[in-house]
């Protein structure tokens, strides 16, 4: 049961809608800039201190060295803001930064919001996005709920293999 439309949101193969948002230390970053110098993978997720959200980015952080090594920048994305983002960073002892989207100007544009689910309304569903050199999208994960986290060894091995090419 997807609640999100497919068909709207970005696909592979299109360019990356480019965005400038702060992240939890309240530094500007700009999707593009970040795509210059290594593969991004951007994740949506809905909810600083949720479960689900904590599993996958707890996740994120133990293969973080691993992502790195293969030239990819891991870059969260969230409705929340920058004082809840750098909270649970801490918390977490996350080494990337969450980029707070507090408006949800940039998961609106993305077709990310999750505006069909009772309990996640006004917040961004759950996908990855790979994001390459060129700013073109070359993988796209969306589960079938958003309460699904991403099965994280999987995006590494898809983003590393974009990163060679």
């Amino acid at each position: 049961m997807i609640i999100l439309d497919l068909e709207k949101m970005p696909k592979v193969g299109d360019i990356a809608p480019d965005f400038v948002l702060p992240d939890d230390a309240n530094n500007m970053l700009r999707l593009s800039e970040l795509c210059k110098e290594r593969v991004v993978l951007l994740l949506f997720y809905p909810a600083d201190f949720g479960m689900i959200c904590s599993i996958q980015m707890g996740e994120l952080r133990d293969m973080h060295e691993e992502f790195l090594a293969a030239g990819v920048v891991v870059l969260p994305i969230g409705t929340n803001g920058v004082r809840s983002h750098a909270a649970w960073k801490e918390s977490m002892r996350l080494p990337f930064p969450l980029l707070a989207d507090e408006d949800g100007k940039v998961t609106g544009e993305w077709h990310m919001a999750c505006d069909n689910d009772d309990l996640l309304r006004n917040r961004a569903c759950r996908g990855a996005f790979i994001i390459d050199r060129h700013m073109t999208i070359r993988y796209r994960w969306i589960p079938p709920t958003p309460h699904q986290g991403p099965d994280v060894p999987s995006l590494l091995r898809e983003a590393a293999a974009i990163a060679k090419l």
